[in-house]
């Protein structure tokens, strides 16, 4: 199953093949059916899975940055506690 077509959604390049697939499946109603539009929606779904990996790997990189500035948040807290004698 593909995720959902809005064009808002995805580049550019995607949006185009997503539109030749629409295309084919309203120019070939009935041999849509047996094969007729499988090479455009598998470059679609291709193109789906690379904007998800791409959105994927952004994602991971800023859940790193974040992770390392609330350790860094972290640790200054503890040393403060530390120079005024607060203990855990």
């Amino acid at each position: 199953m593909h995720p959902d077509l809005s064009p808002h959604l995805h580049t550019d390049e995607c949006n185009q093949f997503t539109m030749e697939f629409k295309n084919c499946n309203v120019e070939h109603k009935v041999l849509r059916f047996v094969g007729r539009c499988d090479k455009i929606y598998d470059r679609m779904v291709h193109c789906f899975h690379l904007e998800r990996q791409a959105k994927r790997q952004k994602n991971n990189e800023e859940a790193r940055k974040h992770q390392a500035l609330v350790r860094q948040r972290m640790l200054a807290e503890m040393r403060s506690d530390r120079e005024q004698g607060i203990e855990n």
